[in-house]
C-alpha cells in the first residue's frame, strides 16, 4: 500500500477518532442518567455494518465525516434542565479532555511541542477548512511523525469543542440555547425548531461544499 493511501487513511482515522470521542461523551452521560440511545453511528449515510450491544445499535456508515448519538426524545424531555445541559456539554468536555491528555503526554515526555506548532503553522494552509482540508492536514501530519499527528489531533479536538459551543441549530450550542429558551419561556413549537434546523442544514451543507471545493483546488495546486 502506497504512503499516500496510508496517510489518507490516517487522516480519516484521526478525524473519526476525535468525533467518536465527542459522541462517546454524550453516550456516557446519557447512560448515566438513563436516557435511551438507540443508535451510535460513526459516519453518516447508508450503514456498512453494525452490532447491537444492549439497547444501542453501534454502526459504521458510508461517509466517514462525522458521527452522532441518537437519543430518546421522550427520555430527554423527562429530564431536568441541568441534566439536559450536562448531556449536551459532555461531548465538548470529552474533546477538551482528549486535547489536555495529549498535551500532558508531551509534557511528561519533555517534548517541546511549541516548536512543533511553529513548524506546523508555517507548512500548513491558513483559514477555515472543510472536511477534505482537515483530512488533508491530518494526513500531512502523519507523514511528519507520530508526535505531529497527535498534536494535530489535540488541536482538532479543541477546535471541534469550541465550534460546537456556537449557538447554531444541530450543534451542541444550539441545543443548549434551545433548552435555555425552553426553560425561560416554555415549550417551543416543533415546527419552528424543525424549520430553523432545516434551513441551517441546507446552508451548512452548501458552505461545506464550497469550502471543500476550495480545499480540492488547493490540493490540485500542490
Amino acid at each position: 500500500m502506497s504512503k499516500k493511501i496510508l496517510a489518507f487513511l490516517a487522516g480519516i482515522a484521526g478525524l473519526s477518532f476525535v468525533i467518536v470521542v465527542h459522541e462517546f461523551g454524550h453516550f456516557i452521560a446519557c447512560k448515566f442518567f438513563d436516557v435511551g440511545t438507540p443508535v451510535f453511528s460513526v459516519g453518516f449515510g447508508p450503514r456498512l455494518f453494525a452490532i447491537k450491544l444492549g439497547q444501542t445499535l453501534f454502526q459504521v456508515a458510508l461517509i466517514p465525516l462525522g458521527g452522532y448519538v441518537m437519543t430518546s426524545q421522550a427520555d430527554m424531555a423527562a429530564q431536568s434542565y441541568g441534566v439536559k445541559m450536562i448531556i449536551v456539554l459532555a461531548g465538548i468536555v470529552m474533546n477538551i479532555v482528549l486535547a489536555y491528555a495529549i498535551l500532558a503526554y508531551f509534557k511528561m515526555r519533555n517534548i517541546n511541542y511549541t516548536r512543533m506548532i511553529q513548524y506546523a503553522t508555517q507548512n500548513t494552509p491558513r483559514g477555515f477548512m472543510g472536511p477534505i482540508g482537515i483530512i488533508s492536514l491530518i494526513s500531512y501530519s502523519s507523514t511528519l511523525g507520530l508526535q505531529y499527528y497527535l498534536l494535530v489531533i489535540a488541536f482538532l479536538s479543541l477546535s471541534i469543542a469550541f465550534f460546537n459551543m456556537l449557538p447554531l441549530p444541530i450543534l451542541d450550542g444550539g441545543q443548549m440555547a434551545y433548552y435555555t429558551i425552553e426553560k425561560i419561556v416554555g415549550p417551543i413549537p416543533d415546527l419552528l425548531t424543525d424549520y430553523a434546523s432545516f434551513i441551517f442544514i441546507i446552508l451548512f451543507v452548501l458552505t461545506l461544499f464550497l469550502i471543500s471545493f476550495k480545499d480540492i483546488k488547493k490540493l490540485r495546486v500542490r
